[in-house]
């Protein structure tokens, strides 16, 4: 086996660190986790994309407790009082409809793709 220059060592080390620049630079918005505002007994956006087990973080700004349910899934989250935030994760691809467990007018939509 031959053995490398400096030069293209150098060269080589700068190819890789480019490449990891790259990459990580434009890795895909889906993987971080999505944002919905509960306000004025709304959900915002009424729905949200997010990746297979990304996470999905509801943010209560309103002044009456909420709880976030997954209607074809057993999934739902704590009670959340004013302030509070509550997360979901789901691992299929597919369209969920959610409603408030307490105010079940309100509803919105996941897509996981």
């Amino acid at each position: 086996m031959k053995a490398l220059r400096p030069s293209e060592m150098a060269a080589g080390i700068c190819i890789f660190l480019a490449a990891a620049v790259l990459t990580s630079s434009f890795a895909p918005a889906l993987a971080q986790a999505a944002k919905v505002t509960i306000a004025s007994f709304k959900f915002g956006p009424d729905t949200v994309t997010a990746a297979p087990n990304a996470s999905i973080v509801w943010v209560n700004n309103d002044s009456a407790p909420h709880q976030v349910v997954v209607t074809s899934k057993n999934l739902k989250t704590a009670v959340l009082n004013s302030g509070q935030s509550g997360e979901l994760k789901i691992a299929e691809a597919g369209t969920y409809d959610y409603v408030c467990g307490i105010h079940p007018s309100m509803k919105g939509k996941i897509v996981v793709k």
